[in-house]
C-alpha cells in the first residue's frame, strides 16, 4: 500500500513538473515574441516613409511608360529599363515586409543549420530596410563557410543581432558619432564567436556589471528587456553572451556551437 501511494505521489509530482516546465517555456516564448515586437516597433518609425520610396519609384516609371507610349517615343530599351527598375523596387519592398512579418509572427522554436555570416547580412539588410539612416554593418571575418555553420533558430538569432545593432547605433547617436558598426566572426574551439563593436562612449564598470539583468537600462525610454532576452536566447542555443569595454565604445560578443558535423569535419582535417 505504501509503495503504491508513493508511486502515485511521484507520478503526480512528475506530471506537475512537466506542466510547470511547459508553462515556463510558453512564458519564455511569449517574452521573446514581445521583445521582437518591441524592437520592430523601435525600428519601424520610418517604415512608412521607407516603403513609400519604392512605391513612388514604381509609380514614376509606370507613368513614364504611359507618357512615352502616348507620344510614340517608347523604345525597347526604355521599356526594359523601366521593367527592371519596377521589379527591383517591388522586390526591395517585399523583402522588408517579409522580414518584418517573419519576426512579428508567433511560432514554435526550430533548429536549422545556417551560415552565421549570412544571418548577419540578413539582419543588416532588415535594419537598413526599416531605418535608411542606420550606419553600415561592416562584417570582418576570414572563416571558411564550413566554420560558420551553426544549428540555430534563425529568427531568434536575427532578433539578437537586431538588438545588438540597434544598441550600437543608439550608443553612437548619443555620442554623435557616424561610423560603421563593426562585426567580427572568429572561431573559439568548437564555437563560432560573433562580436559587435560600437564607437560610442562606452559604459562605466558599475553599469557594465548589470547590463544583462532584466529591467536594467541606460536609455530614458528603454524597457531593459532586450539584452536580458538576448542572453536567454544565446544560452538556450548552448552559447554565451558577454560585454567588454573598448577604446572607444563597447563590444558585445556571443558564441554559438558549431553544427556537430562541422566540428567532426574540422577535427578530422586537423
Amino acid at each position: 500500500h505504501l509503495v503504491k501511494r508513493r508511486t502515485r505521489e511521484l507520478s503526480q509530482a512528475l506530471d506537475e513538473r512537466q506542466q510547470l516546465e511547459a508553462r515556463v517555456m510558453a512564458d519564455q516564448e511569449q517574452m521573446e515574441h514581445l521583445s521582437r515586437l518591441s524592437i520592430l516597433g523601435e525600428l519601424s518609425g520610418t517604415l512608412a516613409h521607407e516603403l513609400n520610396q519604392p512605391l513612388a519609384t514604381m509609380g514614376n516609371y509606370a507613368r513614364s511608360l504611359l507618357r512615352r507610349q502616348a507620344s510614340g517615343k517608347l523604345t525597347a530599351d526604355a521599356l526594359e529599363q523601366a521593367a527592371n527598375e519596377i521589379a527591383n523596387e517591388s522586390e526591395r519592398a517585399a523583402a522588408v515586409l517579409g522580414g518584418i512579418r517573419a519576426l512579428a509572427k508567433k511560432r514554435q522554436r526550430v533548429r536549422e543549420i545556417h551560415d552565421l555570416a549570412e544571418l548577419v547580412q540578413e539582419a543588416g539588410q532588415l535594419l537598413h530596410g526599416m531605418q535608411p539612416g542606420a550606419p553600415e554593418i561592416l562584417l570582418s571575418q576570414n572563416l571558411p563557410p564550413t566554420l560558420r555553420q551553426v544549428c540555430v533558430d534563425p529568427l531568434q538569432i536575427q532578433q539578437v543581432l537586431l538588438n545588438l545593432f540597434k544598441n550600437a547605433w543608439d550608443a553612437q547617436q548619443a555620442a554623435q558619432v557616424s561610423q560603421p558598426i563593426q562585426v567580427g566572426l572568429e572561431m573559439e574551439g568548437d564555437y563560432c564567436s560573433l562580436c559587435v563593436r560600437d564607437q560610442g562612449t562606452g559604459l562605466p564598470e558599475e553599469q557594465l556589471a548589470h547590463l544583462f539583468e532584466p529591467f536594467f537600462t541606460t536609455k530614458p525610454d528603454g524597457l531593459g528587456l532586450g539584452l536580458s532576452i538576448c542572453k536567454t536566447i544565446v544560452e538556450a542555443h548552448g552559447g554565451h553572451l558577454s560585454a567588454r569595454p573598448a577604446q572607444p565604445g563597447l563590444v558585445l560578443c556571443f558564441t554559438l556551437p558549431l553544427a556537430p558535423e562541422q566540428i567532426a569535419s574540422h577535427k578530422d582535417n586537423s
